[in-house]
């Protein structure tokens, strides 16, 4: 019997280091599961157009009353994986600000979702969210070098809830010229932000050539595709935008009470929704992404900061190297209500698994209180610690070895390496901070004794106030405004 205990390797011919948590045998026996999952017991579609494509692309549709019991064979599902793209670009307004998200390529991004309430950065009031803040908040992600894509990290709670996601995109695609992800929310809605990024691009060719947009699907546990997921999914893939599908299932609740279970169903949920991609538009740009967590029936509550959300994540991002599909891990999350010790241990609990493992894409900076709120300082604490894990997991360059050697056999017994030469050409590749303090205790406390958090808010609040992001044109931005205008009218008139 395979050891299932997590263990840190080396790459060979690499020097990022990496966590596996499962053996591949492991891993091949939870897709065979997965397969039988999808053939044996299906996945609910509730909408007809959805269900005629899944028809046509090979699988069985079996009507149940209004809604529909989707079964798909191996095959189908193998095919729709060979057709979903290892590597591509996310792209930005600006090719520098183009991501390329490939094997062994890790970025993080602030945010868990549609945050609705938020702790204001100057007053510290818990208010619920606004379209600014989500202006903000993607204004500061645009100022952050680690953040390397901007995700939508609050609602626009102020607008009309029917349209809240084109308003979302809209205060997102003004607030950074970085690549944008956010939910789309139904078919509707789809049209207009694609259209909206066609504005931005400069036309659907430019957008098809270089999508600066990526649609978050949510399937819905358990094995269910709700008609807003689908017609929006539908809607993307049509029109050359990329997605990623990240389902929530909560063990007891909404999956199986055991870690295995949850990576299971989690799994055939993820791979429905990219077999519905791959048959509207084979090769259509797929993420495997995971949010799944543990249901506190004690409590009653879906915590984050848990081992079991680490688990599933380094189980997720296995299975989608088996795949050749980017993977996306919801880590770096709290259940704390403030930017304190728990947050710290929290975000570490889960990010550092998560980035050993390789996810392509990390999220959850700056989210508090069980994804409920986004909390400034949390992010910019996390954004710290982001990088910290970063240097982590590049490991260690063997090629320094030789010239280390040369450098130990100069200095000798009893030597110094400060005035060396090999220590000038190499200080600043060691790590810094700018946050997290390292001062002796008598120059902190003359500097006001002030906390990391403290110091967090501080720079959150001179970002706020002194990052602009790359503007758009004036005329992109009157068509901005037309697009989510009309899509208000439409919204309230049904037309």
């Amino acid at each position: 019997m395979a050891d299932t205990s997590a263990h840190v390797s080396r790459r060979p011919g690499r020097g990022r280091w990496s966590l596996l948590g499962l053996e591949p045998d492991e891993i091949e026996t939870l897709h065979q599961a997965t397969l039988h999952v999808l053939w044996n017991v299906g996945v609910r579609v509730e909408d007809p157009e959805a269900a005629d494509v899944f028809r046509k692309g090979g699988a069985t549709v079996e009507a149940q009353g209004d809604q529909f019991l989707v079964r798909m064979p191996a095959a189908l599902v193998e095919e729709s994986i060979a057709a979903a793209p290892e590597s591509f670009t996310l792209c930005g307004r600006r090719p520098e600000d183009d991501f390329l998200l490939e094997p062994g390529v890790t970025g993080y991004t602030a945010g868990y979702g549609e945050h609705v309430r938020i702790v204001d950065p100057y007053t510290y009031e818990l208010r619920s969210t606004t379209k600014q803040d989500l202006a903000d908040i993607s204004r500061l992600q645009d100022a952050l070098d680690i953040i390397s894509f901007v995700e939508r990290a609050a609602c626009s709670g102020d607008k009309p809830t029917a349209v809240q996601s084109v308003h979302n995109y809209d205060a997102m695609v003004r607030g950074t010229s970085k690549h944008v992800f956010l939910g789309f929310n139904g078919g509707d809605n789809a049209g207009a932000i694609i259209d909206m990024a066609e504005a931005v691009a400069g036309g659907a060719d430019e957008l098809r050539a270089r999508p600066i947009v990526t649609c978050l699907l949510c399937p819905t546990s358990p094995l269910g595709l709700v008609s807003e997921c689908t017609s929006a999914l539908i809607e993307a893939a049509s029109r050359g935008v990329g997605m990623a599908m990240h389902p929530m299932s909560l063990s007891g609740a909404s999956s199986p009470a055991t870690p295995v279970g949850v990576v299971v169903q989690h799994n055939a949920e993820v791979l429905s929704a990219i077999v519905l991609a791959q048959i509207v538009r084979p090769g259509t740009p797929c993420m495997m992404a995971n949010n799944s967590t543990i249901m506190d029936l004690l409590r009653s509550a879906s915590p984050v900061g848990v081992p079991e959300m680490a688990l599933h994540s380094v189980a997720s991002v296995q299975l989608a190297q088996r795949y050749g599909i980017p993977s996306w891990a919801g880590a770096g999350a709290t259940d704390s209500k403030l930017p304190d010790a728990q947050q710290g241990y929290d975000f570490t609990l889960t990010a550092m698994p998560a980035a050993l493992a390789g996810a392509n894409i990390v999220y959850g900076i700056g989210a508090i209180e069980s994804l409920i709120t986004f909390d400034y300082a949390s992010m910019i604490m996390g954004a710290e610690q982001a990088g910290r894990i970063r240097r982590v997991t590049q490991g260690i360059d063997m090629s320094e070895l030789d010239a280390a050697l040369k450098v130990i056999e100069e200095v000798g017994p009893g030597g110094e390496y400060v005035s060396h030469d090999h220590t000038f050409e190499h200080m600043r590749e060691m790590s810094s901070s700018s946050l997290f303090d390292r001062k002796a205790r008598e120059i902190w406390e003359r500097d006001g004794s002030r906390t990391a958090a403290e110091r967090a808010y501080d720079i959150a609040r001179a970002l706020l106030e002194s990052h602009r992001p790359i503007p758009l044109d004036a005329a992109v931005e009157a068509r901005l405004d037309e697009i989510v205008a009309a899509r208000e009218l439409e919204a309230q008139t049904g037309r």
